[in-house]
C-alpha cells in the first residue's frame, strides 16, 4: 500500500506543484487589484476561483497521501 501511495503522490505532485506556483503568482497580481482597479478584479474573479479550486483539488489528496506514505 505504501508503494502505491508513493506512486500516486508522485503523480499528483507533478500536477500540484506547478499549479501552486501559478496560483501564487496569480494571487500576487490579483489581490492588489481590489484597490487598483475593481472592474479588472471582478472580471478576473471567475478565473481566479477556478484556479483556486483546481489547486485545492490536487493539493488536498497530496497532503493525505503524504501522511499515508510515512
Amino acid at each position: 500500500m505504501k508503494y502505491i501511495a508513493a506512486l500516486l503522490l508522485l503523480i499528483l505532485n507533478l500536477i500540484a506543484i506547478p499549479l501552486n506556483i501559478i496560483f501564487m503568482k496569480v494571487q500576487k497580481w490579483y489581490l492588489p487589484m481590489w484597490k487598483k482597479d475593481k472592474v479588472m478584479y471582478f472580471a478576473f474573479a471567475p478565473f481566479y476561483w477556478i484556479l483556486f479550486v483546481l489547486t485545492s483539488v490536487f493539493s488536498y489528496p497530496c497532503d493525505i497521501l503524504a501522511r499515508l506514505a510515512h
